[in-house]
């Protein structure tokens, strides 16, 4: 590549971060109906006019925050499935667990923008860029939560009475057995609904003990799901 051309395209990256890390502070500071280009471009000093040279309307921006979050929050995760290979359950449960917690504690616009208060008017792409970044969480989620179990325990995993249709959900995405799938979701139900009360304060009088809680939970889970693996094998 030219020279030329490799420096246009660093300063054009840098503009982006620039851009975005703009636009999550104005999130930050307004909610979700508080993004303004005109603001996002005042903030980096320029037009709204030479934004849209980076991003041609809020929707282009929103999405590209949104695929980064998704993309950022499986790296943590997948980092801490990896670390944490060959140590006990329990403790690579809460590891993975604890990451995504971490991570939503730590950029909590970009969280609530993936999973809280939808924007108005705005509704996220269905394309496959969107919808892989968000898929990107599902492998080391299934690589922990069923760490050492085979396909027949997974298949034996029964699901509850009332959820039979769960057979019919497309599966491509998330390889699971239903059964088994419907665990996956209930344990992710009850870590993520966690997360979200502790981010918004709502653990009082415990707003303080949030990892101390989150922990114990977590080893219950690895109790249920070692129980869960006991009646399956």
């Amino acid at each position: 590549m030219p020279v030329e051309g490799s420096v246009r395209d660093r300063r054009r990256a840098e503009t982006v971060r620039e851009i975005k890390s703009a636009a999550l502070e104005q999130l930050a500071e307004g909610g979700p109906a508080g993004l303004s280009l005109r603001a996002v471009a005042r903030a980096v000093g320029m037009t709204v006019q030479s934004l849209y040279h980076y991003f041609d309307s809020r929707d282009a921006l929103l999405t590209a925050l949104v695929i980064d979050g998704h993309r950022a929050l499986a790296a943590v995760v997948r980092e801490a499935a990896e670390t944490s290979r060959g140590r006990p359950h329990a403790e690579r449960l809460f590891a993975a667990s604890n990451a995504y917690r971490c991570w939503a504690l730590a950029n909590r616009p970009a969280f609530l923008l993936l999973y809280g208060t939808p924007v108005p008017g705005y509704e996220p792409p269905s394309g496959e860029e969107v919808i892989g970044a968000a898929a990107a969480l599902a492998p080391p989620f299934i690589e922990v939560v069923f760490d050492g179990w085979s396909p027949e325990e997974l298949a034996r995993v029964p699901l509850r009475p009332g959820a039979e249709r769960l057979v019919e959900v497309d599966t491509r995405r998330v390889p699971l057995p239903a059964g088994a799938l419907a665990l996956l979701y209930e344990l992710r139900a009850q870590m993520h609904g966690f997360v979200m009360l502790e981010l918004i304060g709502h653990l009082a009088p415990m707003n303080d003990y949030g990892e101390q809680l989150f922990s114990g939970m977590m080893d219950r889970s690895a109790e249920e799901l070692a129980a869960a693996r006991r009646a399956a094998g």
